[in-house]
């Protein structure tokens, strides 16, 4: 009977021993009782990843707990001695490449960053020359009016000219027939005198 009860305390003493480290609840609302039962009262409702320091892990499937300066009973399945937010070594290389993406994300933005200020001032540029033709557009369409008004000035004048000049044409056109007419009729008034002048002539001889 000794050795039986000698073996239970050093069973105990070993679970004691094992389980006196730091632990985290592994859900919201884990009941910190104070007995190992569940009917036992609670002392206080603990939210996930709570730190604790684990006293005692009993055979029982409770653990002893210690939080602040309140101690009291937890299941053990409700406890882990990985805290969900402790990086572990697989999360930390995945940090670690998330990092070096963000660093290339990074610099990938500060070289289109530089890239739009660039694309920037060549808008503004060209804005600016695009500005300018517009400007001397405007000028060469007022300067091509101007041109446009004294050619149709020009036009006018050369068909009034014209018209005068057909009118000077044909008159002087009527007035050389009229005269070439008259001139027509002296000459031959003047031969058809010699002709009678001839007849009468012969007729005395």
């Amino acid at each position: 009977m000794k050795k039986i009860t000698l073996s239970v305390a050093l069973l105990f003493l070993s679970f004691s021993v094992f389980s006196a480290s730091s632990v985290y609840t592994t859900q919201d609302d884990t009941a910190l009782r104070l007995d190992n039962s569940p009917n036992s009262k609670v002392l206080k409702v603990l939210v996930k990843d709570t730190k604790l320091q684990r006293l005692t892990m009993h055979y029982s499937g409770w653990s002893k707990v210690k939080v602040n300066d309140l101690s009291g009973w937890i299941l053990s399945d409700k406890l882990t001695k990985i805290a969900a937010n402790k990086p572990t070594k697989s999360s930390l290389n995945s940090n670690n490449k998330y990092a070096e993406q963000i660093k290339n994300l990074e610099t990938s933005l500060a070289k289109l960053q530089l890239e739009n200020r660039s694309l920037s001032s060549t808008i503004t540029d060209m804005k600016a020359f695009s500005a300018e033709l517009e400007q001397q557009n405007t000028e060469l369409s007022t300067h091509n009016n101007e041109i446009s008004n004294r050619n149709n000035d020009l036009q006018s004048k050369v068909d009034s000219i014209d018209t005068d000049n057909l009118m000077n044409t044909l008159f002087i056109l009527i007035f050389g027939l009229i005269i070439g007419f008259i001139i027509s009729a002296i000459i031959a008034r003047s031969v058809q005198n010699k002709r009678n002048s001839f007849n009468t002539i012969s007729r005395n001889y």
